[in-house]
């Protein structure tokens, strides 16, 4: 990957995209050769270079609006046509339960830099933090949040969703999406602290104490972060092929949304309202999409 790539990423696109399902092989010749890029992960390359804060789409109703994003730039078209679109509602009754490779969260702290782009809160990730995926390493370049999460869970959202976006050397990129929520465990209604009260995250709370107060202003304030902070203890998963969530909604997208969600306190979430209040694409039709989940031990 080129360094003005990395840079161009590092500046704040907004909302990203994983795919994987018709990846270029990992062979050496094969990555080497621009031409054997599919078309698809070009364009979903290409969408990641965009400064979103720059594009004048919305999630507001009106002539900005998500019904209308295909209609604002030639650019959008899969907003309003693709076939594959995403976010979608995941109905575990009809998820196949399979046999999955493990992902390998291969993360490593790195200094804070921390943005405002204009459609949510982004913090760009140092060198040398992999995702492993279907055999393939990906470096986390960001990860973003959504009010309420994009995705659905047999038709229901939790309160946000954190979207951790890595990239292949040869371009693709994958997202894991972990569900973030207020509630307690439905089977104990308690925690192990003996309350109903969830204790805030330490890394959410160290964010959003840094969060810039200008829009589109980057900040290094010299605090090392851990990312492994935002993910559950039980990473299995579900994984479906998608799109990016925001303009372009280029498809070929491979998404990995993990099954357990990680608890966040209502003041944290009232912290991210205060900012973004409703920052999440409405769901899109499954269509005959197949949705695989890790199988249960």
């Amino acid at each position: 990957m080129s360094k003005a790539l990395l840079n161009k990423i590092n500046k704040g696109s907004g909302d990203i995209v994983i795919r994987t399902g018709d990846l270029p092989a990992s062979n050496t010749t094969a990555q080497s050769k621009s031409e054997s890029k599919p078309k698809a992960t070009k364009a979903a390359a290409k969408a990641v270079e965009k400064d979103h804060h720059d594009v004048h789409w919305s999630y507001v109703d009106g002539p900005g609006g998500p019904e209308n994003w295909g209609n604002l730039s030639k650019d959008n078209l899969a907003c309003l046509k693709g076939k594959t679109q995403s976010p979608i509602n995941i109905n575990v009754d009809r998820a196949v339960k399979a046999e999955l490779t493990p992902l390998e969260f291969l993360y490593r702290p790195s200094q804070l830099a921390i943005v405002d782009n204009g459609h949510t809160i982004q913090v760009n990730y140092g060198e040398g933090s992999n995702l492993i995926a279907d055999g393939r390493q990906y470096r986390l370049v960001q990860f973003h949040f959504h009010k309420p999460s994009e995705e659905a869970i047999n038709g229901e959202r939790t309160d946000m969703v954190a979207h951790l976006v890595h990239q292949h050397h040869d371009g693709s990129l994958a997202v894991v999406g972990v569900l973030m929520t207020t509630k307690p465990p439905a089977a104990s209604k308690k925690y192990w602290w003996g309350s109903d009260e969830v204790k805030e995250n330490g890394l959410i709370q160290t964010l959003w104490n840094n969060v810039p107060l200008i829009k589109g202003k980057s900040e290094a304030p010299g605090v090392v972060i851990d990312v492994n902070q935002i993910l559950p203890a039980d990473k299995s998963y579900f994984t479906y092929m998608g799109s990016l969530t925001t303009p372009p909604c280029s498809e070929n997208v491979l998404w990995f949304v993990m099954k357990n969600p990680i608890y966040v306190s209502e003041e944290q979430v009232k912290n991210f309202d205060r900012i973004y209040p409703m920052n999440a694409r409405p769901l899109q039709p499954k269509g005959d999409r197949l949705v695989k989940e890790t199988k249960a031990n």
